[in-house]
């Protein structure tokens, strides 16, 4: 049976903090889909080393067909490249045009497009849009960067875009050549701290760069900021839903009750909450083949019934939790598995976890 979260869905966004399994999870809910027989996409930012050999994606930013896969569909990943994809963006916006080149080479481009911050939310966005548009994809699962309240994440390129709109361009455009006017006018703004701080992260020709820079953002500005409607729409459209995975850790679960709140002000539909890694298998594998053991067991046993416990009395906390957001979500428990997912079995066995789990809810 069809899994409730994939019917008609196109686009899955992943979100929680870090440390939480986020990106497995992603990787597992794609492989689901994948053995359904969809061509499924995995975005994700930044892998461990051994998910990434799992995805066949170490050391390339590609859109890579995961090996090993016998699937009835086809599962691809792609780590994403922030400045390649912030550049890629301004390319086509500005439709190949000389000031390109001038604005790839302009020192405050490459802080703005590699440091800024919203610049990494931006591209993440602007790479799932340009997949989703490309129409090569069933389905398109996005890891989003960990961030201290995922709804920042989703905020994020509007601030972005705010920045280059033209009510900002226009006050650093010169063409006139009338700098010094434009300095004092800043100065006398209050925001000569923030020039100097600019000027020292982007050298001593930072005014003469900023001008630059403006005048030939000029060209690409609009589209960046129609690209920011069209992925809000995106976001926030019937076929596009958001997990959130989390862990017991009482920090993360009020972060998780936050989220869940903002979500639904957003207008974006959250469908499921993954609880993580909340009781060890092994605990229960362990008991089973340890029951009925000679007296030289009873010192296992004893540990097993005290890690029993231990895990009952934290269970307290994901089912108030649970009782919390249950009307919003769905809600899986899935428990910490024997082994680490270190290869595309791992991932699969991960999957039927979660397909077990679903059909129960």
């Amino acid at each position: 049976m069809a899994m409730e979260l994939f019917k008609n869905t196109k686009i899955l966004v992943c979100v929680g903090s870090g440390g939480v399994g986020k990106t497995t999870m992603a990787a597992a809910l794609a492989v689901i889909e994948a053995k359904a027989g969809k061509r499924v996409l995995v975005l994700t930012i930044d892998p461990a080393k051994r998910l990434a050999q799992t995805l066949g994606i170490e050391g390339t930013h590609d859109v890579t067909k995961v090996p090993g896969q016998n699937f009835k569909g086809t599962l691809y990943a792609s780590v994403i490249d922030h400045k390649r994809t912030f550049d890629d963006f301004v390319l086509r916006a500005s439709q190949h045009s000389e000031a390109v080149q001038k604005i790839f080479n302009n020192s405050l481009y490459q802080q703005l497009s590699t440091n800024l911050s919203g610049s990494q939310e931006f591209t993440s966005l602007e790479k799932l849009y340009s997949c989703y548009d490309s129409g090569d994809y069933d389905l398109i699962i996005l890891d989003t960067p960990p961030t201290k309240h995922a709804i920042d994440f989703l905020n994020a390129p509007q601030k972005l875009s705010f920045l280059f709109s033209e009510g900002v361009a226009k006050w650093f455009r010169d063409p006139e050549g009338k700098k010094l006017g434009l300095i004092s006018h800043l100065i006398q703004s209050g925001t000569k701290q923030v020039l100097k701080v600019l000027e020292t992260l982007t050298g001593s020709q930072f005014i003469r760069e900023l001008g630059d820079f403006f005048i030939n953002i000029e060209k690409w500005q609009e589209k960046l900021l129609q690209r920011t409607v069209d992925v809000q729409r995106m976001l926030i459209a019937p076929t596009t839903k958001f997990v959130l995975v989390t862990s017991f850790d009482q920090a993360k679960l009020k972060e998780a009750e936050y989220f869940i709140r903002e979500i639904s002000k957003g207008g974006y539909h959250l469908d499921t909450v993954i609880l993580n890694r909340i009781f060890p298998s092994w605990l229960d594998q362990g008991s089973e083949q340890n029951k009925n053991k000679s007296s030289d067991n009873m010192d296992l046993n004893n540990f097993y019934s005290k890690m029993k416990a231990y895990y009952s009395q934290r269970d307290v906390y994901y089912r108030q939790f649970q009782a919390k957001i249950e009307k919003e979500a769905r809600v899986l428990r899935i428990p910490d598995l024997v082994n680490d997912i270190s290869d595309l079995s791992g991932l699969e066995e991960l999957s039927l976890l979660i397909e077990e789990r679903q059909s129960k809810t």
